[in-house]
């Protein structure tokens, strides 16, 4: 069956970068059905065209772009794409997401997916038009900052081009460096890293190609459905085009789960001055879609109180930029968080990471693990923010203590023993905005993120916290709990493997998603309850890879401090994760052993075994 008028272009783009050659190959349709595109199709290339233990910055290992069914319709919030690979952070899985116009023009090229192995012989972008597939000298542009390297390609190549590219962190080869498109970015998991590694700068494409879906009108009625859907929530329609992400960040502190300090509290009292208030009154100066398919607008434009290596404006900084750099670190000066967001994005790094890289530094140097003078003549004080930017400055640019920096907290902790009870990181991956201790159900979600601490993989903080769906008590860490954990994680597997955007789920419900789907592609999926077994589906897979990888039970852990320090303020106050019992019951329902391992009734019963046969463990 031809897939090209089902949402997909169904054809996949491999590429050598060791001997410069290139091959297609058509999508199983199989593979579509019971995986649909996105971060499913991603994770089953990723296992199928990897060896197991591989280094991550090895030319052996897959940088895999992919798009779903969705990605470039006028369903809402499909303008991203998805990176995979193996992270070189925390040595999972690891899927990205990215917004803009990269993943549309890939599709109408004609391909759903590419994906890269080897490694150029020198520094190269490759250039992708239609059929034809090139791999071109990067010259001066390698070693520019990401807004030189935008502008250089648009000069070289023209407009039509859309693009990729990694900055100087991921050139050479840093954990934290992401993969920049415009002024958005797949940030977490080091797949910029990975880029450098295969001395690939960037990567144009141009496409003329159309996306057809199966029924175009039931397509445009569902569509806008989901758009009038969007009108109607407040979050939607207010909160994020309004105050963008950082509109959480009082109700965040006033649940007492805002980081402060590295995570020592929930509570910061400085709040109101880096709210999405704050910012707006402050510094904003425009809201705006980071594609033509989003009304909600989440993305802020503001003016930079100095101009940075060519930068004079910010898209941002979200709610995350905002307590890695501001509550985590003690700062309250959002001039200074700005600054720091700038130097992430025109170095290509991980804001998330570096934030909490620094916090975790504060903390090493309050408790007498490190001096001023190992940090490069830096006081590292809770609430410095020259010590704050000239952290981030280093790690961002490699340069002296920031060479060893930016290797992250998990890498750091290794050479103080004693550290790795205040080291906050799942996997190797720092985490996120959340106090699990205010939030029982995000510990959970954290543990079991397959790319380590991710409150994008499973968001039940926006129930434990925010009041979404009339809420649940955050302290509860009963079985009702862990099913919303399963639930939140198989609609986010859905919507990553569809690709649209997590913001549109705060607006429109799976029904809306599942008619949408069922119009673009003509497949059924089963109804509703399909649809959460697909996500299911998706979720054991990449379990399945980091399986592979050498993980197990062990590894899907928490840091001490969420574990065995009490929170000391705020509603939480006293509380700890209780990990134990809620991972328990979460391999019950998932059909897992007890060492996280899926049953062969499990792999039977989401036809895992028809896509990976002979699977051993």
């Amino acid at each position: 069956m031809a897939l090209n008028n089902r949402g997909y272009a169904g054809k996949i783009l491999f590429v050598n970068l060791s001997d410069e050659k290139h091959f297609v190959k058509s999508i199983e349709e199989k593979a579509v059905q019971l995986l649909l595109g996105g971060k499913g199709l991603g994770v089953l290339l990723l296992y199928k065209y990897s060896k197991a233990r591989i280094n991550p910055l090895s030319p052996e290992n897959p940088l895999i772009f992919v798009t779903g069914p969705l990605t470039g319709t006028m369903a809402p919030g499909s303008g991203k794409f998805c990176v995979l690979t193996k992270s070189p952070a925390t040595g999972t899985v690891n899927d990205s997401y990215c917004g803009g116009r990269f993943g549309s023009e890939l599709k109408m090229a004609g391909y759903d997916a590419l994906v890269l192995t080897g490694r150029a012989l020198e520094p190269s972008i490759l250039v992708i038009q239609d059929n034809n597939v090139s791999l071109e000298p990067a010259g001066k542009i390698w070693g520019a900052t990401t807004l030189e390297t935008e502008k250089a390609m648009k000069k070289m190549l023209g407009g039509k081009y859309k693009i990729v590219e990694i900055g100087p962190a991921g050139e050479r080869m840093a954990p934290i460096a992401s993969i920049f498109s415009g002024t958005r970015c797949a940030g977490r998991g080091g797949a910029g890293a990975v880029m450098g590694s295969k001395n690939l700068k960037a990567i144009a494409v141009n496409g003329n190609g159309k996306i057809k879906v199966y029924n175009s009108e039931e397509f445009k009625k569902s569509a806008w459905i989901a758009h009038r859907a969007l009108r109607m929530s407040e979050v939607t329609v207010r909160s994020l085009p309004i105050y963008g992400t950082p509109n959480i960040l009082e109700t965040v502190n006033e649940t007492g789960a805002l980081p402060t300090r590295n995570f020592q509290s929930g509570r910061f009292k400085f709040a109101a001055e880096i709210s999405g208030e704050s910012f707006k009154k402050k510094v904003w100066k425009k809201s705006f879609s980071c594609s033509l398919s989003c009304p909600i607008k989440c993305s802020k434009i503001a003016n930079l109180p100095k101009q940075i290596d060519g930068a004079t404006i910010i898209d941002g900084p979200d709610y995350e930029t905002v307590f890695s750099f501001g509550s985590n670190c003690g700062i309250r000066d959002i001039e200074s968080i700005l600054l720091a967001n700038i130097i992430c994005d025109l170095y290509g790094v991980d804001t998330i990471s570096t934030g909490c890289i620094v916090s975790f530094i504060m903390e090493l140097y309050q408790r007498g693990y490190l001096s001023s003078e190992e940090l490069d003549d830096i006081d590292a004080e809770w609430g410095n923010s020259k010590a704050m930017l000239a952290l981030t400055e280093k790690i961002a640019k490699g340069e002296g203590i920031g060479r060893f920096l930016q290797l992250g907290v998990k890498r750091i902790s290794e050479r103080y023993p004693g550290s790795e009870r205040f080291a906050i990181h799942v996997k190797g991956l720092e985490v996120p905005g959340y106090d699990p201790r205010a939030a029982q159900g995000m510990g959970l979600c954290y543990a079991i993120s397959e790319r380590g601490a991710c409150h994008l993989r499973a968001y039940t903080a926006g129930r434990e916290l925010l009041g979404y769906e009339g809420g649940v008590d955050p302290r509860s860490y009963d079985i009702s709990k862990v099913k919303l954990a399963i639930d939140v994680q198989n609609e986010k597997a859905i919507a990553d493997s569809a690709v649209i955007c997590f913001f549109s789920l705060l607006g429109m419900r799976l029904k809306e998603v599942h008619q949408m789907l069922t119009s673009c592609t003509g497949f059924d999926y089963g109804g509703l309850g399909g649809l959460m077994k697909l996500g299911e589906r998706v979720i054991i897979l990449c379990r399945l890879f980091n399986i592979r990888e050498g993980f197990r039970r062990k590894d899907d852990n928490l840091p001490k401090r969420f574990l065995e320090e009490p929170m000391p303020d705020g509603p939480a106050k006293g509380m700890v994760v209780h990990l134990d019992s809620m991972l328990k019951s979460y391999y019950a329902l998932r059909g897992l052993d007890e060492d996280g391992i899926p049953t062969k009734e499990t792999l039977n019963n989401l036809r895992l075994d028809s896509l990976i046969p002979n699977l051993k463990f």
